[in-house]
């Protein structure tokens, strides 16, 4: 649990969106969490930010008597000149605020040209074109059958 004891589906967020190194101002940006939604925009800066988004009341109390693990789709559209960008793709999967970015202020730089990559943080999975401030799992190692 997080804060108050409640579960944390979406991690208080903030950042500077850029293209080709120039900040994109005045986009929407659009936050989705399995069945939450909400938006915000950029400034003329590029910059943005989200608070966190809890679970409501009876979602944690119920999580308490019913088995089964926490997860929680995470999901970053900003909207540029009329077209779509996922800028940001999770799954978290630890209820406690600021798991995506290892207990730090999540803060992110994301630059719209670049490449979405794969990693891990604090067991959550993501697919970004965003970078923070948090030293990504290692990578565990396969050894072949034998």
């Amino acid at each position: 649990m997080s804060k108050n004891n409640k579960t944390c589906l979406f991690s208080a967020i903030s950042g500077t969106i850029t293209l080709n190194g120039k900040p994109v101002s005045n986009a929407r940006i659009k936050r989705v969490s399995d069945d939450h939604v909400d938006e915000t925009k950029t400034d003329e800066n590029g910059y943005f930010n989200m608070p966190s988004v809890f679970a409501n009341p009876i979602f944690s109390f119920m999580s308490r008597f019913i088995p089964g693990q926490f997860v929680s789709t995470q999901k970053v559209y900003i909207y540029v000149d009329g077209m779509e960008h996922l800028i940001l793709e999770g799954i978290k999967r630890k209820e406690a605020e600021l798991t995506e970015s290892r207990s730090k202020p999540w803060i992110v730089t994301c630059e719209l040209s670049d490449e979405p990559i794969r990693f891990r943080i604090d067991g959550n999975a993501f697919a970004s074109r965003c970078k923070w401030d948090a030293e990504y799992d290692q990578k565990s190692k396969v050894l072949p059958p034998g």
